[in-house]
């Protein structure tokens, strides 16, 4: 049995430890003492020095009795900025939100919370269940960083579910996207821009010319582009001879991404051409796009412990990454659940008391469901 008040206890313990991104030292040595307690054999990778960071990703296994193949559960230690003094604030309408200073941290502490949990309720009710793993990643809000330092020989599972999704228990992401990062460096001639303009080369002019050429925005069904950050120049009397322009790009299709990145690419090319700047480019695949189908056994498992739970099943796609990208692409087969959490990456973010204990309920459905009824739908 799922016991309220100990979950809601445990993740208010830990949204007040601070865990920013590449600083998850203190959150990942609580967990692995629960884990620990737990029965789970523990142990870390060496993500922390490869990424400049205090803490490496975790690996747990907890051995079960049950026949049939492991089950991975993801989760990230990691939350976004403002993080830093997080305080979890029970509403009498048994709503936890912040104190409105930073935010919650129900990203990524409603999933990790839900596992341990449901962990801890079988065991105590001496439920037969299948073997556990766990990767508790690090870094995840840096695009990433962690689960790409992964060690996937640590792992026997094949088939995973990462809570890492805002929305009531019973939805799944079976579709995501692949994204790539892009800076350009735009390179100009300095001159004073009141005597001599024309001798210089504007750097913000030739990044100005490529982005106007640029397509943006939606671009199609499957494919989205944005410019994030434009930064250069400096005095108004001096021709700016540097800017410096980060982009991205997304897409579910990875001929469509690739196909964005150049275009992007042949605009600012173009721009600098024009104007005669120079024109240098950095490139990063963050993770690549990925489809489950839904008759793969990882969703019709998920599908049917929400029937049985009386949950309604929404099966979607989405528009951002998660670790899941990582996991398909070293061949194990996941979908990512929601865990309860909303307003995600903002001071606003919230998790009702009973969606939490429902996402631990899920969770240990999942776990102990009959592996018996895997295959058959």
């Amino acid at each position: 049995m799922i016991r309220e008040q100990r979950l809601v206890d445990l993740f208010c313990r830990l949204v007040a430890i601070d865990a920013p991104s590449l600083r998850e030292r203190a959150m990942a040595d609580q967990v692995s003492v629960i884990l620990n307690d737990l029965g789970c054999r523990v142990s870390e990778d060496n993500a922390g020095e490869e990424l400049g960071g205090n803490c490496n990703n975790l690996y747990a296994c907890l051995p079960g009795s049950m026949p049939g193949p492991a089950l991975l559960f993801g989760v990230h230690l990691d939350t976004v900025d403002p993080c830093l003094g997080k305080e979890a604030v029970i509403g009498s309408d048994k709503i936890i939100r912040s104190n409105g200073e930073t935010i919650l941290g129900a990203d990524d502490l409603a999933g990790l919370t839900a596992v341990i949990e449901a962990i801890q309720s079988l065991r105590e009710d001496r439920t037969p269940h299948r073997t556990v793993e766990i990767l508790l990643s690090v870094a995840e809000e840096k695009h990433l960083l962690g689960i790409n330092q992964a060690e996937f020989s640590r792992l026997s599972a094949r088939e995973a579910y990462v809570l890492d999704t805002c929305g009531q228990p019973g939805t799944a992401i079976l579709q995501a996207p692949g994204h790539v990062a892009l800076v350009f460096e735009v390179f100009g001639q300095a001159a004073h821009a009141g005597i001599a303009p024309e001798t210089g080369i504007s750097a913000i002019r030739a990044a100005a010319a490529g982005i106007a050429r640029m397509k943006l925005g939606r671009v199609d069904a499957d494919t989205t582009a944005n410019i994030g950050l434009i930064s250069g120049g400096g005095e108004t009397n001096v021709v700016a001879d540097y800017c410096r322009v980060t982009a991205e790009c997304r897409s579910l299709s990875i001929e469509k991404l690739e196909q964005q990145v150049a275009h992007l690419c042949g605009c600012m090319e173009q721009g600098a051409r024009e104007t005669g700047a120079r024109l240098q480019i950095q490139q990063s695949t963050s993770y690549q796009p990925y489809r489950i189908s839904p008759e793969s056994p990882v969703v019709k498992r998920f599908t049917r412990a929400c029937r049985k739970m009386g949950l309604p099943v929404h099966l979607i796609t989405t528009g951002g990454g998660s670790d899941n990208n990582v996991l398909v692409l070293n061949g194990i087969e996941g979908i990512v659940i929601s865990c309860g959490m909303m307003q995600v990456h903002s001071c606003q973010e919230y998790i009702r008391v009973a969606d939490l204990v429902q996402t631990a309920a899920l969770v240990r459905e999942l776990i102990a469901g009959d592996p018996a009824g895997d295959f058959s739908g």
